[in-house]
């Protein structure tokens, strides 16, 4: 016998198992790849196509276990290839509007046509609430309906609710303690500034949306250039209010001691190029409508003169206004935006207040003497103030990512006579007039290039001019004043233009931006007076040039702004009675230092310190004495001119959660 090696019979043996094992997976692999094409069409037993239906095969007695899927065609068509070793499968065929269908088929290319039967499928009903607040990026939108109370005529009152915005007194909106920039309606600045007409007639149920834009930054060629701190307010109309005429009257009367009546016409038309909204009101009960024509506007109206005397009007008590307001009011206003192309508005806004004002006023005031005396005096003063303004604005701005251009023209007109009577022992009788018009031009220019540089160009052109006078008919200065009547006239006037001109990223070093700037600011106050024999007539010219700089840095969640110019102040003060001239002049160094910190999404810290100066006004300047009221007569005996400073330091914490 041969003798075969062990480990010879080992190889052989694990050769021939390793054949075998691939024969077999060769035949089990062919049998594996055979494919079955299973077309037809889903129709129901009218005749109808049923398309997109939801169409499986899967194993007959394991509907979980799916070896195919499709859906039909609008034709109601399918067509599905599966492979598997399955002799035979079960068809799914499931829709919304239909029962749902199995069929068991072999596993060979074939065409089925599935009939099924129609039904009718109830759903739940869905609510969907969105959140009363939510936040995208900076804007923080706040949904009207979630904050509106049955009875809100306007949209100011929900304002007044909604976390973090605060409104004054006066009107004035406030987010997070700072005043609001801009006011928009569905991004047009309607309102130029008197938003105070929008927030007290538009209804409340007009608007879907109150959003806060933080840092927001209008004047899109400095964008990312020059920070905004200041947060802008934009209403979202509801869909319905767009492009439809709406017209609301208001029509109140009654009956006290006198008619009493409160009438009311608001017209609004908003459509996404134009926009409208006229006003009429009128009422004798105590509503105070000069209110809501309040200018919030950022350069808006400061006026640079001032009234010197007036006529004592009985004092008012701390409650209500509206509870010891006896007038006669009347305001029309009539506000227009349209949009020319994609990035113009050409805008007019008029106003005009009629108002008539009476009081009635009793007191007794003691005063206690260091000799243990008292001075009692009793007063009673009735009054009646006529007012009438007028206001008009015309605005054109152009505002894209290269160029913005703002042309604006406006115009006021003050005036007020009245009188007034006090009895103080003898009865004193006061009569007033006064006179103011403005005429003021601002232009703004900006450009912006391509790698971020350019120009900041504003300027302003002032012209002011206030007449006014008073009459007494009782001489209360016997010692000073010679004539047994007392007539005070003053007239004041200021022509003025305030000019600076930006250097856009004019050095820019990492995350350091630097901007240099130049300024010019002049201003032309004159005062004359005339009390009998005491008159005045002076002139005060003020001149500022200067230049400086503002650098930004942002690191990490830190920002800080630094802002340095050198002023040059000259101050002339010529008195023309006299003919005497004084004058001071400075070099200052102005420096200001803010530093905003964001700790979180919810927690802010900010901290500002400056250094500035200022002078004296030409009213603070008179040597000659004038009668401020019927009982008060005012003189300045130094006129001397004087650089005050002033030091300013603030730390600011803001906190913001819009889910609570």
């Amino acid at each position: 016998m041969k003798y075969i090696p062990f480990k010879d019979n080992i190889m052989k043996f694990t050769t021939l198992y390793i054949l075998l094992f691939l024969l077999c997976s060769c035949f089990e692999v062919q049998g594996q790849t055979k494919t079955t094409l299973i077309t037809g069409v889903v129709k129901t037993e009218s005749g109808e196509f049923v398309p997109h239906s939801t169409i499986f095969f899967s194993k007959v007695k394991q509907k979980n276990r799916i070896l195919a899927s499709g859906q039909s065609n609008s034709k109601g068509e399918f067509q599905i290839a599966l492979s598997v070793p399955d002799d035979s499968i079960a068809l799914h065929v499931t829709h919304i509007n239909i029962e749902p269908v199995t069929i068991s088929c072999k596993n060979t290319s074939q065409k089925i046509d599935v009939i099924v039967q129609e039904r009718v499928t109830q759903l739940e009903d869905i609510v969907v609430k969105s959140p009363k607040i939510y936040a995208n990026g900076d804007t923080i939108n706040y949904r009207v309906a979630a904050f509106q109370h049955a009875n809100d005529l306007s949209i100011g009152q929900v304002l007044q609710r909604l976390p973090g915005i605060t409104v004054s007194n006066i009107g004035q909106i406030s987010y997070k303690g700072m005043p609001i920039k801009n006011f928009y309606i569905e991004g047009l600045d309607l309102m130029k500034g008197r938003y105070g007409i929008a927030t007290n007639n538009i209804d409340p149920n007009s608007i879907s949306t109150v959003q806060v834009l933080e840092n927001h930054q209008d004047i899109k060629a400095l964008k990312d250039l020059k920070p905004e701190e200041r947060a802008s307010i934009n209403l979202k109309l509801k869909s319905g209010v767009k492009g439809i005429f709406n017209l609301i009257a208001t029509l109140g009367a009654g009956l006290d001691k006198k008619a009493l009546w409160n009438n009311e016409l608001i017209a609004t038309y908003f459509k996404r190029n134009s926009q409208l909204l006229a006003t009429y009101k009128g009422n004798n009960t105590g509503n105070d409508l000069g209110m809501e024509l309040r200018s919030f506007d950022e350069g808006g109206t400061k006026y640079k003169t001032a009234t010197l005397t007036e006529m004592t009007m009985p004092g008012t008590p701390v409650i209500g206004k509206r509870y010891y307001y006896f007038n006669l009011s009347h305001t029309a206003t009539f506000n227009q935006v349209i949009r020319i192309g994609s990035n113009g508005e050409l805008g007019l806004n008029v106003a005009f207040l009629k108002d008539k004002d009476k009081r009635n006023l009793q007191s007794t005031s003691t005063a206690y003497l260091p000799t243990g005396e008292r001075n009692i005096v009793n007063e009673s003063i009735n009054g009646l103030l006529n007012k009438r303004i007028g206001y008009g604005t015309a605005t054109y701005m152009l505002n894209n990512s290269n160029y913005y251009i703002k042309e604006q023209l406006k115009t006021e007109l003050i005036s007020t006579h009245g009188y007034s009577n006090a009895i103080i022992g003898n009865q004193v009788n006061q009569q007033s007039k006064m006179n103011n018009c403005l005429l003021q031009n601002t232009l703004h220019f900006t450009y912006r290039t391509s790698n971020n540089h350019g120009i900041d160009f504003f300027s302003k052109v002032n012209y002011e001019k206030r007449p006014h006078q008073l009459s007494v008919s009782s001489n209360l200065f016997p010692e000073i004043l010679s004539d047994d009547n007392m007539f005070q006239h003053v007239n004041r006037s200021n022509i003025s233009t305030e000019n600076k001109i930006d250097l856009l990223s004019a050095l820019v070093l990492g995350r350091l931006t630097v901007h240099p700037f130049t300024l010019f600011k002049f201003s032309a106050d004159k005062l004359n007076s005339s009390l009998q024999q005491y008159q005045n007539d002076i002139s005060l010219n003020t001149t500022n040039i200067g230049i400086g700089f503002t650098a930004n840095y942002k690191l990490g969640k830190t920002y800080f702004n630094f802002l340095l110019s050198g002023v040059y102040r000259l101050y002339s003060l010529r008195d023309h009675l006299v003919g005497l001239l004084s004058s001071k002049q400075k070099m200052v160094a102005e420096p200001s230092l803010s530093i905003k910190y964001r700790i979180n999404g919810f927690h802010e810290l900010m901290f500002g310190v400056g250094c500035g100066y200022s002078n004296p006004s030409i009213e603070t300047l008179y040597g000659n004495y004038i009668l401020t009221n019927y009982r008060q007569l005012s003189i300045y005996e130094s006129n001397e001119l004087f650089h005050a400073q002033i030091n300013r330091t603030n730390i600011t914490y803001n906190y913001k959660n819009i889910i609570s």
